[in-house]
């Protein structure tokens, strides 16, 4: 097997890790200035918003996709429709 450095050119691992720096940087920032901006006594109400958004922009990072076990179901897009016109 092939190692992951000399199957991918250079630029291309450099660029991934520039984008990679870049998400950090603006998370940080982000994360930072909400801090800031908020009053003490609204701390332990914003902490946990800020916490959901961090874990969704940590699913742009590659190891932030957790797999599924293989019996795991999917999860449904839409909930299924009950009642109401029917197509035809």
């Amino acid at each position: 097997m092939t190692d992951l450095a000399s199957a991918v050119p250079a630029y291309v691992l450099l660029a991934a890790l520039a984008v990679i720096v870049v998400l950090l940087t603006v998370v940080a920032v982000v994360a930072r200035a909400v801090v800031a901006k908020a009053r003490p006594e609204d701390l332990p109400h914003i902490l946990p918003g800020l916490g959901e958004v961090l874990a969704a922009l940590a699913l742009f990072l590659p190891w932030g996709r957790r797999s599924r076990g293989p019996g795991a179901a999917p999860v449904p897009v839409r909930p299924t429709r009950r009642g109401g016109r029917r197509r035809g």
